[in-house]
């Protein structure tokens, strides 16, 4: 149990340095794989302000809203905003990849696979779960526009 709690410890660190810093040393954001437990604390969040967007790769409208993502995190990440995506295709952290690349985005992306879908009520993608201070204070699934995002996210930031 100990060993756990370090080990969830440690990856919360470091998605928080990923998540603020923005960008990768060598310019690719790889896709990485995250057990259920990680996922968990990811959905659990820490005392901040997170975005939390179920993709899959063959979604188009995931495809359109993840762009204005990137740019919301870009315009609002120095005021605390963390993003981060969750892919739920089922063949793996690959499917994704060449999804991030084309998009260019700065954002962490990681694959927990087709399971979560149940745990987390996911019935459609994408979907944005909006977490503050460790509790989901919205779901809104389904594309929307950039400017129904950024009021959210506003929303999500003021104290």
């Amino acid at each position: 149990m100990k060993y756990k709690t370090i080990t969830m410890a440690i990856a919360a660190m470091v998605l928080a340095a990923l998540t603020t810093a923005g960008g990768y040393a060598d310019g690719k954001n790889p896709v990485t794989a995250i057990s259920a437990d990680q996922l968990d604390e990811l959905m659990e969040g820490d005392n901040g302000r997170h975005l939390l967007v179920a993709v899959a790769s063959w979604c188009s409208p995931c495809r359109k809203e993840l762009p204005a993502l990137n740019r919301l995190f870009d315009k609002y990440r120095e005021q605390g905003l963390s993003v981060v995506a969750v892919s739920l295709d089922a063949d793996g952290p690959e499917a994704m990849q060449p999804v991030v690349d084309e998009l260019d985005l700065t954002f962490p992306v990681y694959w927990s696979g087709p399971k979560p879908a149940r745990k987390y009520n996911i019935i459609g993608v994408p979907t944005v779960f909006l977490i503050k201070d460790g509790k989901t204070v919205e779901k809104v699934i389904g594309q929307r526009s950039e400017k129904f995002l950024e009021e959210k996210i506003k929303m999500l930031l003021a104290e």
